[in-house]
């Protein structure tokens, strides 16, 4: 044998030794088990019986069998490409489990009776913080829970200062808008009795003037499990740029594409939703692409939904914030590979 051979034949032993192992495990999966033999299968007849490859490549239209077995290759590190992936996946969402059982545990637990509560993430906004939480304390609401997302300015000083008047349940590390709204959710189902969850902005761009319009909605129509607010379902008061308007149009239609509803706003983080629906919201990611996964679980579980016009205020400090117009193709695979490969 040469030394190519041997290197395949070892290769080929420990491709099925790991095949094996995963049976062992009880960690079957009988598509990675399939590639496993299929990959060794080949490795095998290579090595031994080099010539008889020759015999396919004119099925496959390649000059050489050697071009075969290059682009099988391509083919299986996408494949394992895919599966790290998946793993990583896996493991992040541990690690933020963790984080959010440790948050909650070192948190001030307080039980709650209300009709609604204030739900508001922070990460870093001590130039508007202040005044967005005193804004809704001004206008006489009584429950806030705040969730500092492991901020590295001063806002969780600013939090402090809030202490007697917000609940505040800090991240040991920064995990994004939907794992912190979900430590949130989670603590609100263990220790709070609400009815309504309001999720709101920390940067000031939402208004509380449009909040009596989500409690109309429900007022109307007691079956309503959630209300969006929307900044194009009529004119608002909403100083959207250009750009940030033509991807929004776009981004409702790939929402509508993959989620099979057509909302006229559908990144908008304003909206109320009732406690009882939390079982029924289904999203994996924990970046700003859980706003379509939303959308999806809203469909999927039949929720009933409705739209309201909400006004919202564009600055320059917003603007500089992430809400970047390029995160926009980011966040569109993102959610297709949420959706399609995990």
């Amino acid at each position: 044998m040469n030394l190519l051979q041997i290197f395949l034949t070892l290769s080929g032993i420990i491709i099925l030794i790991l095949a094996i192992d995963i049976a062992k495990k009880q960690k079957f999966n009988a598509l990675h088990f399939l590639v496993f033999l299929w990959m060794w299968w080949w490795l095998l007849i290579f090595t031994f019986f080099p010539n008889a490859l020759n015999t396919f490549w004119h099925f496959f239209g390649l000059q050489r069998w050697a071009d075969l077995l290059v682009y099988s290759s391509v083919i299986f590190l996408v494949y394992f490409v895919l599966l790290l992936l998946t793993k990583h996946v896996e493991n992040k969402d541990s690690i933020t489990g963790l984080i959010r059982e440790l948050a909650i545990e070192n948190s001030d637990k307080k039980f709650i009776e209300w009709k609604e509560v204030f739900l508001i993430r922070v990460y870093n906004e001590e130039q508007v913080l202040e005044k967005t939480l005193e804004e809704i304390i001004n206008k006489k609401y009584k429950n806030i829970l705040v969730i500092n997302d492991w901020s590295t300015d001063n806002s969780r000083q600013i939090l402090e200062k809030f202490w007697n008047k917000i609940v505040l349940i800090n991240h040991l590390k920064n995990r994004w808008w939907w794992a912190a709204l979900k430590t949130g959710l989670e603590y609100l189902k263990r220790f709070w009795k609400t009815e309504f969850i309001i999720t709101f902005d920390a940067d000031w761009q939402h208004s509380l003037d449009n909040l009596d319009n989500f409690f109309k909605e429900f007022e109307k129509d007691k079956n309503l499990d959630i209300v969006l607010g929307s900044r194009f379902i009529e004119k608002t008061n909403t100083n959207v740029p250009l750009l940030r308007k033509t991807i929004l149009f776009w981004w409702k239609i790939f929402t509508f594409l993959l989620s099979n509803i057509y909302l006229t706003d559908s990144h908008n983080w304003y909206r109320v939703f009732k406690l009882n629906i939390l079982d029924k919201i289904n999203i994996s990611m924990d970046w700003m692409e859980y706003a379509s996964e939303l959308v999806e679980s809203i469909y999927k579980n039949k929720l009933k939904y409705k739209e309201v016009p909400v006004d919202i205020k564009y600055s320059e400090y917003t603007l500089s914030k992430w809400q970047k117009n390029g995160n926009a193709i980011k966040i569109a695979l993102r959610f297709i590979w949420s959706k399609f490969f995990r």
